[in-house]
């Protein structure tokens, strides 16, 4: 079966504009791919960074769902860190009952922040993450009701609610550790290429490797978030990449900008006395769904989760058709 296509968006900020216009273009870029042959649509939560808009991805979920019919609505992910396991569970519980059979809580293990703003953010923080996890994942099963809370329970007799439906949980990770992590727990994974590139191929096979069934899971389930955009012709996919291309030079250096425009980026590059090759996929529609599906047969990956960033709403949702078309022929002809 050919490997699905989700969505992934940070709700990037670009100079010159604010950060409720990147908010709004989120929702805009839902509605859109709403009518594509996207699964799910992932916001991403952020702290300090003026680069994202993205902090609070449980309301977002709440907008979004909203306003589209079909797709999945994700998480990619909420840092566990930062919260109380029962909240998380209560505000899955909340969306689930809202929005029954599309909520999907991917999870991480990072706090998403620079050290003073994690302090802020009042979390127990990352060492705590597999005891906050375990219990999220009990007080979900107790509100489902399908794995009441035992007597022994520590949490006996705190409920999470609203009790009903529960969400997919997921697991966010950028290495083989936290992957085979996510397989022990029997959880579905997300593995960040943009965070590791070329780490998927044994981040994944840690995973099948270490995968152990769960009410969550009953085999193994692994995406692969990483960065592409696609265009009418490689030229112009190379010129629109250059906003994404000197955004990850800035960040590698310390900076955590704002994103340009294309025309500004492109200067950016060409003034850059060292670059850092490209993680971006970039080409046609075709060409890259020949590259992802090429990826999939290499990592026996069951998803793609498709991170886009362009300097105009119009070449995102251009981007994002473009690769959905071809992603659409590709698997009608491999059925053939």
């Amino acid at each position: 079966m050919p490997a699905a296509l989700s969505v992934l968006d940070p709700s990037p900020v670009f100079a010159g504009r604010r950060a409720a216009d990147a908010l709004n273009e989120t929702r805009a870029l839902a509605e859109a791919v709403d009518g594509m042959a996207y699964r799910a649509y992932w916001v991403q939560e952020h702290h300090n960074a003026a680069s994202f808009a993205g902090t609070a991805p449980e309301v977002m979920m709440a907008d979004l769902a909203a306003r589209t019919r079909r797709l999945r609505i994700g998480s990619g992910g909420i840092m566990l860190p930062n919260y109380s396991p029962l909240k998380v569970a209560e505000l899955a519980a909340t969306l689930s009952a809202l929005y029954p059979d599309r909520i999907e809580i991917g999870l991480g293990r990072a706090t998403g922040a620079d050290p003073r703003a994690s302090a802020a953010l009042l979390g127990p923080g990352a060492q705590a993450f597999p005891q906050m996890l375990r219990m999220l994942m009990d007080w979900v099963l107790d509100s489902e009701g399908s794995v009441p809370l035992p007597d022994t329970h520590r949490a006996r007799g705190i409920a999470a609610n609203p009790a009903g439906q529960r969400p997919d949980l997921w697991m966010l990770c950028s290495s083989a550790d936290s992957a085979a992590f996510a397989g022990a727990m029997g959880l579905r994974l997300a593995f960040a290429d943009f965070l590791n590139p070329g780490g998927a191929g044994d981040a994944l096979a840690a995973y099948r490797q270490a995968f152990t069934p769960s009410p969550f899971a009953a085999k193994p389930y692994a995406a692969i978030g990483l960065v592409a955009l696609a265009a009418e012709t490689e030229e112009e996919a190379d010129a629109l990449s250059a906003t994404m291309a000197a955004w990850a030079l800035k960040r590698g250096r310390g900076q955590f900008a704002l994103y340009d425009s294309a025309v500004a980026s492109r200067a950016y590059l060409e003034t850059a006395p060292l670059q850092a090759p490209s993680r971006v996929i970039t080409g046609t529609g075709p060409g890259v769904a020949a590259r992802l599906n090429r990826l999939a047969t290499e990592t026996g990956a069951n998803e793609f989760l498709i991170l886009t960033v362009a300097d105009s709403l119009e070449a995102r949702i251009g981007s994002y058709h473009h690769l959905s078309e071809a992603w659409t022929a590709q698997s009608a002809s491999a059925a053939r």
